[in-house]
Protein backbone atom coordinates (compact mmCIF):
# COMPACT_ATOMS: atom_id res chain seq x y z
CA UNK A 1 0.00 0.00 0.00
CA UNK A 2 1.28 3.40 -0.91
CA UNK A 3 1.59 6.35 1.57
CA UNK A 4 -0.72 8.69 1.82
CA UNK A 5 -0.59 12.01 -0.12
CA UNK A 6 -1.84 14.57 1.93
CA UNK A 7 -3.36 18.00 0.58
CA UNK A 8 -3.22 21.47 2.15
CA UNK A 9 -4.56 24.71 -0.44
CA UNK A 10 -6.29 28.28 -0.49
CA UNK A 11 -8.46 26.72 -3.17
CA UNK A 12 -12.33 26.35 -1.30
CA UNK A 13 -14.40 23.78 -2.76
CA UNK A 14 -16.54 26.30 -4.81
CA UNK A 15 -14.43 26.25 -8.00
CA UNK A 16 -13.01 22.92 -9.50
CA UNK A 17 -9.15 23.35 -8.62
CA UNK A 18 -9.40 20.59 -5.53
CA UNK A 19 -10.50 18.50 -8.26
CA UNK A 20 -8.21 19.06 -11.12
CA UNK A 21 -5.65 18.11 -8.70
CA UNK A 22 -6.66 14.82 -7.12
CA UNK A 23 -7.53 14.31 -10.85
CA UNK A 24 -4.16 14.49 -11.95
CA UNK A 25 -3.31 12.14 -8.92
CA UNK A 26 -5.80 9.43 -9.87
CA UNK A 27 -4.77 9.34 -13.35
CA UNK A 28 -1.35 8.98 -12.84
CA UNK A 29 -1.62 6.64 -10.10
CA UNK A 30 -5.02 5.10 -9.35
CA UNK A 31 -3.97 3.42 -6.28
CA UNK A 32 -3.20 7.12 -4.62
CA UNK A 33 -4.78 7.78 -0.62
CA UNK A 34 -5.78 10.86 -0.71
CA UNK A 35 -5.96 13.00 2.38
CA UNK A 36 -7.25 16.61 2.88
CA UNK A 37 -5.79 18.44 5.07
CA UNK A 38 -7.45 21.58 4.31
CA UNK A 39 -8.64 24.18 1.63
CA UNK A 40 -9.99 26.63 3.63
CA UNK A 41 -6.62 28.27 4.07
CA UNK A 42 -7.47 31.84 4.11
CA UNK A 43 -6.33 33.10 0.47
CA UNK A 44 -2.44 34.39 0.24
CA UNK A 45 -1.82 33.42 4.09
CA UNK A 46 0.97 31.32 3.41
CA UNK A 47 1.79 31.27 6.93
CA UNK A 48 -1.52 29.95 7.91
CA UNK A 49 -0.97 27.13 5.81
CA UNK A 50 2.78 27.06 7.39
CA UNK A 51 1.02 26.18 10.74
CA UNK A 52 -1.55 23.88 9.26
CA UNK A 53 1.24 21.78 7.76
CA UNK A 54 4.00 21.83 10.87
CA UNK A 55 1.27 20.81 13.01
CA UNK A 56 -0.28 18.00 11.17
CA UNK A 57 2.62 16.22 9.81
CA UNK A 58 3.71 14.75 12.62
CA UNK A 59 0.50 12.69 12.82
CA UNK A 60 1.05 11.51 9.28
CA UNK A 61 3.28 7.84 8.14
CA UNK A 62 6.62 7.76 6.57
CA UNK A 63 7.01 8.25 3.30
CA UNK A 64 3.61 10.94 3.15
CA UNK A 65 4.09 13.23 0.35
CA UNK A 66 2.69 17.08 1.63
CA UNK A 67 1.25 18.99 -1.64
CA UNK A 68 1.27 22.36 0.37
CA UNK A 69 0.06 24.67 -2.21
CA UNK A 70 -0.70 28.70 -1.25
CA UNK A 71 0.79 30.34 -3.93
CA UNK A 72 0.34 34.35 -4.73
CA UNK A 73 3.69 33.97 -7.18
CA UNK A 74 2.31 31.37 -9.27
CA UNK A 75 3.81 32.26 -12.74
CA UNK A 76 6.76 33.98 -11.55
CA UNK A 77 10.74 33.27 -11.11
CA UNK A 78 9.64 31.79 -7.59
CA UNK A 79 10.92 28.38 -7.18
CA UNK A 80 9.16 25.05 -6.38
CA UNK A 81 10.68 23.29 -3.61
CA UNK A 82 11.02 19.54 -2.55
CA UNK A 83 11.98 19.19 0.79
CA UNK A 84 13.06 15.66 2.42
CA UNK A 85 12.58 15.78 5.99
CA UNK A 86 11.89 13.17 9.19
CA UNK A 87 10.81 10.31 6.10
CA UNK A 88 8.67 12.75 4.28
CA UNK A 89 8.84 14.64 1.57
CA UNK A 90 6.93 18.34 1.31
CA UNK A 91 6.55 20.53 -2.01
CA UNK A 92 5.33 23.94 -1.88
CA UNK A 93 6.27 27.23 -3.20
CA UNK A 94 9.21 29.05 -2.10
CA UNK A 95 7.25 32.03 -0.46
CA UNK A 96 7.89 30.75 3.19
CA UNK A 97 5.43 28.63 3.65
CA UNK A 98 7.79 25.90 4.87
CA UNK A 99 9.62 28.02 7.52
CA UNK A 100 7.95 25.80 10.33
CA UNK A 101 8.95 23.02 9.25
CA UNK A 102 12.09 23.53 7.84
CA UNK A 103 12.54 25.68 11.83
CA UNK A 104 11.40 22.12 13.39
CA UNK A 105 14.27 19.80 14.47
CA UNK A 106 15.52 17.45 12.23
CA UNK A 107 17.64 17.02 9.80
CA UNK A 108 16.46 18.04 6.39
CA UNK A 109 17.28 18.24 2.48
CA UNK A 110 15.99 21.04 -0.31
CA UNK A 111 15.88 20.61 -4.27
CA UNK A 112 14.78 23.09 -6.60
CA UNK A 113 12.35 21.84 -9.44
CA UNK A 114 11.86 22.87 -12.67
CA UNK A 115 8.70 24.36 -14.21
CA UNK A 116 7.99 23.12 -17.58
CA UNK A 117 7.45 25.08 -20.61
CA UNK A 118 4.09 23.44 -21.04
CA UNK A 119 2.63 24.37 -17.63
CA UNK A 120 0.00 27.09 -17.43
CA UNK A 121 0.78 30.20 -15.85
CA UNK A 122 -1.76 30.72 -13.37
CA UNK A 123 -2.18 26.93 -11.93
CA UNK A 124 0.94 24.95 -11.34
CA UNK A 125 -0.74 23.06 -8.54
CA UNK A 126 -2.54 20.78 -11.20
CA UNK A 127 0.41 21.20 -13.76
CA UNK A 128 3.43 21.25 -11.63
CA UNK A 129 2.85 20.00 -7.79
CA UNK A 130 0.19 17.07 -8.96
CA UNK A 131 3.06 15.34 -11.25
CA UNK A 132 5.85 16.06 -9.20
CA UNK A 133 4.23 14.86 -6.42
CA UNK A 134 2.79 11.03 -8.02
CA UNK A 135 6.45 10.72 -9.49
CA UNK A 136 7.89 11.07 -5.61
CA UNK A 137 4.93 8.92 -3.79
CA UNK A 138 5.94 5.75 -6.53
CA UNK A 139 9.67 6.12 -5.38
CA UNK A 140 11.60 8.29 -7.43
CA UNK A 141 14.07 9.71 -6.11
CA UNK A 142 14.46 13.46 -5.00
CA UNK A 143 17.38 13.82 -6.85
CA UNK A 144 15.39 12.80 -10.54
CA UNK A 145 12.95 15.52 -9.20
CA UNK A 146 14.86 18.59 -8.72
CA UNK A 147 18.30 20.26 -7.95
CA UNK A 148 20.27 20.09 -4.83
CA UNK A 149 20.38 23.34 -3.26
CA UNK A 150 20.90 24.71 0.31
CA UNK A 151 18.34 25.29 3.22
CA UNK A 152 19.78 28.65 3.64
CA UNK A 153 19.09 29.45 0.29
CA UNK A 154 15.39 29.36 1.50
CA UNK A 155 12.77 31.56 2.02
CA UNK A 156 12.44 31.28 5.92
CA UNK A 157 9.99 34.30 7.12
CA UNK A 158 9.86 36.71 10.12
CA UNK A 159 6.07 35.26 11.04
CA UNK A 160 7.83 31.54 12.00
CA UNK A 161 10.49 33.36 14.86
CA UNK A 162 9.74 34.78 18.36
CA UNK A 163 11.64 37.89 19.44
CA UNK A 164 12.47 37.29 22.64
CA UNK A 165 13.64 40.48 24.72
CA UNK A 166 15.66 39.32 28.39
CA UNK A 167 15.88 42.74 29.24
CA UNK A 168 12.08 43.53 29.48
CA UNK A 169 10.91 39.84 30.07
CA UNK A 170 8.83 40.27 26.65
CA UNK A 171 8.13 37.80 24.20
CA UNK A 172 6.70 39.08 20.50
CA UNK A 173 4.73 36.76 19.08
CA UNK A 174 2.64 36.54 15.18
CA UNK A 175 -1.00 34.87 15.50
CA UNK A 176 -0.70 31.94 12.64
CA UNK A 177 -4.61 30.82 12.67
CA UNK A 178 -7.83 31.79 14.27
CA UNK A 179 -10.02 28.53 14.76
CA UNK A 180 -13.95 28.89 13.76
CA UNK A 181 -14.07 29.22 18.30
CA UNK A 182 -11.91 32.06 18.10
CA UNK A 183 -8.85 30.27 19.32
CA UNK A 184 -5.95 32.53 18.41
CA UNK A 185 -2.88 30.36 17.76
CA UNK A 186 0.41 31.88 18.07
CA UNK A 187 3.54 31.04 16.62
CA UNK A 188 4.80 29.78 19.96
CA UNK A 189 5.36 26.55 20.39
CA UNK A 190 4.50 25.02 23.74
CA UNK A 191 7.31 22.42 23.71
CA UNK A 192 9.40 25.74 23.34
CA UNK A 193 7.71 28.35 25.01
CA UNK A 194 5.25 26.69 27.83
CA UNK A 195 7.54 26.86 30.84
CA UNK A 196 8.71 30.11 30.41
CA UNK A 197 4.79 31.01 30.50
CA UNK A 198 3.47 28.64 33.04
CA UNK A 199 6.69 29.46 35.52
CA UNK A 200 5.76 33.52 35.29
CA UNK A 201 4.50 35.47 37.95
CA UNK A 202 2.07 36.86 35.40
CA UNK A 203 1.36 37.32 32.07
CA UNK A 204 -0.43 40.43 30.22
CA UNK A 205 -0.98 41.20 26.49
CA UNK A 206 0.34 44.62 25.68
CA UNK A 207 -0.36 44.65 21.68
CA UNK A 208 -3.34 46.30 22.85
CA UNK A 209 -4.15 50.01 23.71
CA UNK A 210 -4.49 48.49 26.85
CA UNK A 211 -3.06 45.74 28.92
CA UNK A 212 -4.91 42.68 29.24
CA UNK A 213 -4.02 40.25 32.16
CA UNK A 214 -3.71 36.48 30.98
CA UNK A 215 -3.97 33.16 33.05
CA UNK A 216 -2.00 30.41 31.82
CA UNK A 217 -4.92 27.37 32.36
CA UNK A 218 -4.27 23.77 31.00
CA UNK A 219 -8.20 23.56 29.80
CA UNK A 220 -10.94 26.10 28.48
CA UNK A 221 -13.37 25.56 31.08
CA UNK A 222 -10.85 26.85 33.67
CA UNK A 223 -11.68 30.41 32.24
CA UNK A 224 -14.48 32.66 34.03
CA UNK A 225 -16.83 34.23 31.46
CA UNK A 226 -14.92 36.90 29.19
CA UNK A 227 -11.66 35.95 30.75
CA UNK A 228 -8.69 35.51 28.06
CA UNK A 229 -6.32 32.82 28.97
CA UNK A 230 -3.17 30.88 27.78
CA UNK A 231 -3.17 27.53 26.85
CA UNK A 232 -1.39 24.50 25.46
CA UNK A 233 -3.59 23.77 21.74
CA UNK A 234 -3.82 20.44 20.53
CA UNK A 235 -1.73 21.19 17.62
CA UNK A 236 1.40 21.93 20.16
CA UNK A 237 0.99 25.82 19.82
CA UNK A 238 0.11 28.05 22.81
CA UNK A 239 -3.22 29.79 22.26
CA UNK A 240 -5.18 33.24 23.17
CA UNK A 241 -8.69 31.61 24.61
CA UNK A 242 -11.57 32.32 26.31
CA UNK A 243 -14.31 29.88 27.10
CA UNK A 244 -17.50 29.22 24.84
CA UNK A 245 -16.43 33.19 23.52
CA UNK A 246 -14.41 34.13 20.93
CA UNK A 247 -10.99 35.48 22.07
CA UNK A 248 -10.08 36.63 18.40
CA UNK A 249 -13.31 39.13 18.97
CA UNK A 250 -12.77 40.31 22.62
CA UNK A 251 -9.25 41.09 21.52
CA UNK A 252 -9.97 42.30 18.23
CA UNK A 253 -6.86 40.18 16.25
CA UNK A 254 -6.86 38.63 12.97
CA UNK A 255 -4.55 36.40 11.26
CA UNK A 256 -0.72 37.58 10.53
CA UNK A 257 -1.41 40.21 13.74
CA UNK A 258 1.68 40.26 15.96
CA UNK A 259 1.13 40.43 19.89
CA UNK A 260 3.70 41.10 22.72
CA UNK A 261 3.71 39.09 26.13
CA UNK A 262 5.14 40.85 29.10
CA UNK A 263 6.18 37.80 31.72
CA UNK A 264 6.45 39.24 35.36
CA UNK A 265 9.01 37.25 37.26
CA UNK A 266 8.09 35.19 40.36
CA UNK A 267 9.90 37.15 43.59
Amino acid sequence: MLPPLALLTDFGLSDPYVAQMKAVFLSQCPDARIVDISHDITPFHYEQAGFFLEASRKHFPQGTVFVAVVDPGVGSPRSIVLLEKAGQSFLAPDNGLLSLVLSAPGVATAYSCPVGAEASHTFHGRDVFAPLAIRRLLGEPPEHLGIPVPLSSLIQEDWARVEQDSQSQTLTARVLHIDRFGNTVLNLSATDWKTSLFQAAAVQLRSLQASVSLRCVRAYSELQATEIGVLEGSQGFLELAANQISAAEILGLSCGDTVTLALSERA
